[in-house]
């Protein structure tokens, strides 16, 4: 920073002090040293002492004055600015508690402020009573059920299946279907894998023997068999789950509709060999076996990762919909004959079905470790139907599309129904006598296609 003095900043300047100032002030610091120096002035220098000071007191009087009228301008000019500054914030300040008024709600007079008290009141108990019913009458927080069946809690989400209804985790929702064909020939059994499918489609293939289509989701075993041939009855219930079909080859007018069909999934083991593999214990044709390992690389390799469909309805989770009065202990289907005809018989501890033939044999399926387990899916349902005739077909096909009477058997009842079906692409649906989708238990559930000429009884 400068030592030099600035210049007032209103309107002074020195002038050029006159030369015989500079003068008489050199001659004033001369005598001043010599004084220092103990030698006296000459009478030369010493006859001038008075013009000396009035110099000084001259070049005094000069600085005082311009000091002062510069002051003075500064004074004014600083007082100038300080109006300018006040005037400033008083104008900011109005224009801000103007816009203040106008953000500000004020009841024009104190009828409309007493209006609005009372508007304030009533919302306030309206919030607090609904607030009230909701939690005292309203689903708990864990039974909260939204549209696609799943459950919301404060902590997480809870996934349900579509295929069961049963719980499974987030990455398990959606994912692809595989619908597998199953052979039912008493040199067929028992078959493995059946216990642990969503949905068993049960019905006449040829000659009386029956043919299953068992559909998985969620659940994989990795013992499934044995594979056989695919006929139109399966393939119609198949296409509105959107799943990948497994079988070995099939009659000719199925092998028609879902070779080379963007609308269905074939996976036939023809074409796919290594999917498949068949075991030693068995003579073929009832001898070829695969696994979800397999299939799941095969579905992943041609890109059938999800299957959208909505399922069944279901009953809420958790709830006991179980009646004190049993009406149907024992099911009797008829189908064909003996050893295709079925029996169920209700467990009451279990809340499912144990199945078996009409010979006295229980249904069984074995694990690859040999373990054997019956069958007990939790809902029964009788479908009656109508056999039609198909070009291209010498096998026994069904009627899938329109509707007719049903069975459902569940908690030990029975609930006559009707089944519904608008097209191939429509999912099979059962209405109760007042136009409503029966709630169906969550679980497997085992659907027998039974010719309108045969028979259901319970007791």
């Amino acid at each position: 920073m400068s030592d030099k003095k600035q210049l007032p900043r209103a309107g002074f300047q020195l002038r050029k002090k006159p030369q015989q100032q500079d003068d008489t002030l050199i001659k004033l610091y001369e005598e001043s040293e010599l004084k220092k120096k103990g030698k006296a002035p000459s009478a030369k220098q010493a006859s001038k002492p008075k013009e000396k000071d009035d110099l000084s007191k001259n070049n005094e009087d000069v600085i005082e004055k311009a000091t002062r009228k510069d002051t003075k301008l500064l004074a004014k000019e600083e007082e100038r600015n300080a109006k300018k500054l006040a005037k400033a914030e008083a104008k900011n300040a109005k224009k801000a508690s103007k816009k203040a008024k106008n953000l500000e709600i004020k009841p024009k007079n104190k009828k409309s402020r007493k209006t609005l008290i009372i508007f304030l009141v009533i919302l306030f108990i309206l919030v607090s009573v609904g607030t009230a019913v909701y939690f005292l009458m309203g689903p708990k927080i864990s039974e909260q059920i939204s549209g696609d069946n799943q459950i919301k809690t404060a902590a997480d989400e809870i996934y349900y299946s579509k295929l069961t209804g049963r719980e499974v985790s987030s990455n398990e929702v959606g994912i692809a279907a595989t619908c597998i064909m199953i052979e039912n020939s008493p040199e067929a059994r028992p078959q493995s894998g059946l216990d642990q499918a969503g949905v068993v489609y049960e019905a006449i293939a040829e000659g009386g023997i029956t043919r299953f289509m068992a559909i998985f989701q969620e659940s994989k075993p990795q013992y499934i068999g044995p594979v056989r041939s695919l006929r139109m009855t399966y393939a119609e219930f198949a296409k509105p789950y959107h799943c990948s079909i497994a079988h070995v080859g099939g009659s000719e007018n199925a092998l028609s509709l879902v070779r080379n069909n963007p609308e269905y999934r074939d996976i036939d083991q023809f074409f796919n060999d290594d999917s498949y593999w068949r075991i030693s214990s068995r003579w073929a044709p009832h001898n070829v076996y695969t696994s979800f390992e397999a299939l799941d690389e095969l579905n992943a390799n041609r890109g059938y990762t999800t299957s959208e469909f909505n399922g069944f309805s279901r009953v809420k989770p958790d709830t006991d919909t179980r009646s004190a009065d049993i009406t149907a202990r024992t099911i009797r289907i008829e189908m064909s004959g003996d050893l295709f005809n079925i029996v169920y018989n209700y467990d009451e501890a279990a809340n499912n079905y144990k199945r078996s033939f009409a010979t006295g044999q229980t249904h069984e399926v074995v694990n690859e470790s040999g373990e054997t387990t019956q069958l007990a899916p939790d809902v029964v349902i009788a479908l009656e139907t109508d056999a039609v005739a198909r070009p291209g077909s010498p096998y026994s096909d069904y009627r899938t599309v329109g509707g007719g009477k049903a069975y459902i058997f569940q908690n030990g009842t029975v609930t006559s129904a009707k089944w519904q079906r608008e097209s191939v692409d429509s999912e099979l649906k059962f209405i109760n006598e007042d136009g409503e989708e029966i709630e169906l238990n969550r679980g497997q559930v085992w659907i027998s296609i039974y010719p309108s000429n045969n028979s259901v009884s319970w007791e």
